[in-house]
Formats: C-alpha cells, structure tokens, sequence
C-alpha cells in the first residue's frame, strides 16, 4: 500500500500528468459546460453553488498572489522616490477629483439594483439571485422569489464580502467601485511603467484617470470597474508569467482570467486571450509548465457556460423592445457604428468621453495596427514578453468592441450604454503609451503629451466632470423618493411604487408594484385594520395635459376608487411631476 501511495504521488508531480489531467479537465468541462447538463438544472446550481465556486476561485488566487508577494513584491516595488512621488500624485488627484464632483448613487437605471439584490442574497442566503419580494418576519428581511439574473456575479460576490466585513448597507456597492478605482489605476500606471518607463505610467493612468466616464462608474454600483481592474490585472500577471514560466505566475493568471469572464457577459471572450498567453510561456519555456489549481479551472469555469446556456434560453431577461426579436443583429450595426463615432469624438456635455483619448488614441492603435503589418511583411520575429500581453488582449478587446456593434443596446452614444466602451477606451490609452515610446527615440514626446493632457483636464475633462449632466440617466426620482423616506419616521412602512421594487427592498423596505396592489385590494385593506404596516406610501407619476402647465395622474398608475389616498408631497422633473401621497383607508367596491 505504501508503495502505490509512493507510486501514485510520483505519477502526479510528473508534467505530463498534470497536462493529461488538464486536457480530461477541460474535456469535461466543454462537456458538461454546453451538453452534459440541462439549462434548469444549471440555473439550479448556479443559485445554489455559484456562491461557493466564486468563493473557491476567489480564495485560490488571492493564495497565488501571496505567493508571488513574497517571491517578488517588496523589490518590484522599490521604485526611486522621483518615479513614485509623481504616480502617487497623479492617482491622488484624478481619484480626488472624480470622488469630489460626482454623486454617489446608482448610475444606470435599475440595472445597478439588480447587483446590489444578488449582493444581498449572495451575504445572506449565500444563493445567486435577484429578489422580487421581501418581508420582515419576525425580525428577519427576507427575499422571497427570487431568479437568477443575466448579470455575471463576481462584483456582486465583492459586495457581499465587504458586507461580511462591515455589515449590510447598501451604500457598500459604490464603496467596492470607490476602493477599485486607485487600483485601477495603479495598475495601469505599472503596465504603462513597464511598457515606457515613468513618463509612460503617468501617461496611461493620466489618460484614463482624466476619462469622465471612468469617474462616473466610480461613484456608482455598476459592473465596469470591477471589469477593468481584472482586466488589467490579467495584462500584469500575463507578463509576469512570460517574463518567467513558473507555476506560481501561471496559476495567478489563469485564475484572475477565470475571474475576469464573470465580470460582464462579453468578457468571456478573454478565455481565448488567457489560453494564447499561457501557450506562449510554454513556448518561451521550452515546456509545459502545469500547477494543480490550473487543472481544475477548466471546472471554474462552467458557471460561465452555464449561465450563458440559461441567459440565450430565457428571453425575459434580454429586455428588449416590443419590435425587436434578437440580442444582435446585422440591423443593430449602422446605428451603433454612428454611436461609437458619436461618442467618442463628441463634444457635448451628455457625453462621458475624452476627445483627447479619442484622437490621440485612434491615431496611435492605426499606428500600431500598421506597425505590426509591417513586422509581419519582414518575417516572423520573437514579440517581447511585456507587448505580447497587450497584443492578444488587445485583439480581444478588438472583438469586444465588434460584437456589441451587433447588440441591440450597444450605441455608446447613448449615456445608458457608454460604459460598454470602457476596455476600448483602455486599449486606445495604451496604445498613446506605445507610440509615445517610439517617437520618444526621436523626440521627447512623452513630455509634451503629459502637458497636453494637463491642458485639456483643466480645460476639458475637469468642467465636464463638474456638470456631470451624463449621469442624469433616469434614476432622479427614485433617489428623491429615497431622501424624502429617508427623513421620515423610523416606522415600519410599505412602498406602493410605480417603477422597480428593487431600490426599496434593498433597503429592506418591503415594496409592491402599483399593478400589484389593484389585485392585492383586500390584502392591503387587512394590513390597515391590523396595522401592520406604521405607514403605506404610494409613489406615483403626473405628466403635462398641455402648454399652460395643467398636468394630469399618468390613467396606467390610478388606483381604484376604493384607494384613498392622502397627498404628502411631489416635486417636478422637467415636464413631469412626481407625487408621494400616504393610503389612509380601502374600501370595497369604491363604498364610502
């Protein structure tokens, strides 16, 4: 027995086994990903395991990077204090100024609630799902139906630990975005630093920290930051693996690639990136260099198939019009491609770009495209390891950007679907930072850029920042409605609303749709014999009759004559008016 023991721990630490044992892993993960297993039955384990999987993904990188710390960190990180005063500085501000101008509230209408419920249930029931109702019971808030949503999970996984930490608040969604951003743009000041020196890192930060539209997804409770702090940790770790193939590097990045596809629907795309970087170090090393957990993250990655096989197979969830009939679509594609134009050369202040990044970022990736070509034309040669990252995830980002000009929401110049843009945006950042090394050999380009960047923050970027007119995307009313509550008495209430649910629930709030409460009529008279609730609020909508200013109640949000209702207060949101008004009694049948 001993021996077999002995035999078997031999046969393991062999290469060739733990590349055998990767090819069954990924055999059966492509299997049970898309075949083996039912959508239902995938949905089922998505709800009630995804926690779990995210928890063991998530605790396996965080172990492989200890391990690179203390294999390399302190000297990786002992920069001269010329080079590190600057970097400092220059996150510093941007992060300052993005922080001071900006409000700290949910930026895309409804969709950020959707996170932030999957947050509370992922901290309280350790289940994967959006809730459509919730109770107190007995002291206890409870979410009651509750579905798996389209949106991948790993930035609501992110809130529920820090609610682990802190206790529940919902304020905690835009607090996980506020710590990311200087991480974010650390990152982006090292990969710039590695790619072109100092100058170049306060190059690339300086050109994304500058982004409007960076800084409005910072102070919200949206997906993107999250996105694009793994993505840029997935081009940090690829280099570090290239530059020296080991197990600890390797393991580091895949697992930060398995987690960057669980952090926007498309960002599954980057599998094919992270492979082509792992098969390159094997190249560089003249061996397969295979660590266990990299075995087992074929298997990590099944959510991800899975949740896309129950996304394609419920068409609730893809939120279309009433007069489109697919997710994408060659009809999708003028109108977006007009939108990517639109967006990122424009000038007017609904919009969240950078003109600057714009210009000088599609000159340079023409550049760069063209500077490959020609590197091709004179044959074959070896691409150093700190570009070939940023090649193969660059042409990932590439084929982001083409698919969502077939998505039917994907016009970046609409405020709502700007954000889409943010790897791009990225992409073309680095980009500036690769042609301002080239012509630094002949002209001290960086320089200027960097002053260039100084002018058109002050002049451009910081006033636009100030106005913040691209963040008016729907959602003032509701955060009206929450400060009026806010201020009230502290009694237990109900929330007759007419838009989502979700904003109330998440403040453990229990809250019903108005179409709900004309059916729910002798439910709701009960709760106000008994007394259950301290106070029923009815939130409800006034648009304008005609050019005098008479406005009448929106006739979808009347309520029955048996409602009585008791005015409180409302308030105008350019021609319509939002009213809160308190049920005092219901009647039956109108009596009374």
């Amino acid at each position: 027995m001993e021996f077999r023991r002995t035999a078997l721990a031999a046969w393991l630490s062999r290469p060739e086994s733990r590349l055998a044992a990767l090819g069954l892993s990924a055999v059966a993960a492509v299997w049970w990903g898309f075949v083996g297993v039912g959508v239902r039955p995938a949905e089922q384990f998505l709800m009630r395991g995804g926690y779990h999987v995210m928890t063991l993904t998530f605790g396996l990188w965080l172990f492989a990077l200890a391990r690179l710390w203390r294999e390399r960190g302190p000297e990786a990180l002992a920069w001269p204090v010329r080079e590190r005063l600057p970097a400092l500085a220059l996150i510093a501000v941007c992060c300052t100024v993005a922080l001071v101008h900006e409000n700290f509230r949910s930026k895309i209408l409804y969709d950020e609630y959707v996170l932030q419920s999957t947050a509370f249930n992922m901290h309280y029931f350790r289940d994967v799902g959006v809730m459509v109702r919730g109770y107190d019971l007995l002291g206890t808030f409870v979410s009651l139906d509750n579905y798996l949503d389209k949106r991948p999970y790993f930035y609501p996984y992110l809130i529920s630990l820090v609610h682990g930490l802190s206790g529940y608040r919902p304020a905690n969604a835009i607090a996980v975005n506020v710590l990311l951003l200087p991480v974010c743009l650390g990152l982006a000041y090292w990969l710039g630093r590695g790619l072109a020196g100092w100058r170049g890192g306060l190059l690339a930060a300086g050109l994304l920290g500058t982004l409007p539209l960076l800084a409005q997804n910072a102070t919200g409770s949206g997906m993107e930051l999250t996105n694009l702090t793994m993505l840029l940790a997935c081009v940090v770790l690829a280099g570090a693996w290239l530059e020296r193939p080991d197990e600890t590097r390797l393991t580091a990045f895949v697992l930060a690639g398995v987690l960057l596809t669980q952090c926007r629907y498309e960002s599954a795309l980057y599998v094919v990136a992270v492979v082509a970087v792992v098969l390159a170090g094997w190249w560089r090393a003249r061996r397969c260099v295979v660590a266990w957990p990299v075995v087992v993250a074929p298997l990590l990655l099944m959510p991800v198939a899975w949740h896309q096989r129950v996304l394609s197979a419920s068409p609730v969830l893809w939120e279309m019009k009433a007069d489109q009939v697919s997710r994408f679509g060659l009809e999708y594609l003028e109108g977006n491609l007009r939108g990517v134009i639109g967006h990122l050369f424009s000038w007017n202040t609904q919009q969240a770009n950078s003109p600057l990044l714009s210009v000088l970022g599609i000159a340079a990736l023409l550049w760069v495209a063209a500077w490959l070509v020609w590197r091709g034309l004179r044959g074959p040669r070896a691409v150093a390891a700190r570009h070939l990252p940023w090649l193969l995830f660059g042409a990932v980002i590439c084929a982001n950007t083409a698919l969502i000009q077939f998505y039917f929401w994907g016009s970046l110049s609409d405020p709502m679907a700007a954000r889409f843009g943010l790897p791009l945006c990225v992409l073309l950042a680095f980009a500036v930072v690769f042609l301002a090394r080239w012509l630094d050999r002949r002209l001290p380009a960086t320089p200027w850029l960097l002053a260039l960047l100084a002018v058109a923050f002050l002049g451009f970027a910081l006033p636009r920042q100030a106005r913040h007119h691209y963040s008016n995307l729907g959602n003032d009313e509701i955060e009206w409605e929450r400060r009026f509550v806010a201020d009230r008495a502290p009694v237990s209430r109900l929330i007759i609303t007419n838009k989502s649910s979700l904003p109330w629930l998440m403040e453990q709030t229990p809250s019903i749709l108005l179409p709900r409460a004309r059916i729910l009529e002798d439910r709701l008279r009960l709760h106000l014999a008994r007394r259950t609730f301290g106070e029923i609020l009815v939130m409800q909508s006034l648009r304008p009759t005609n050019a005098r200013g008479g406005h009448q109640l929106v006739p979808e949000e009347e309520l029955p004559p048996g409602f009585a209702l008791e005015f409180i207060t409302e308030k105008r949101f350019g021609t319509k008016i939002a009213r809160i008004s308190r049920l005092v009694a219901v009647t039956k049948g109108g009596e009374g």
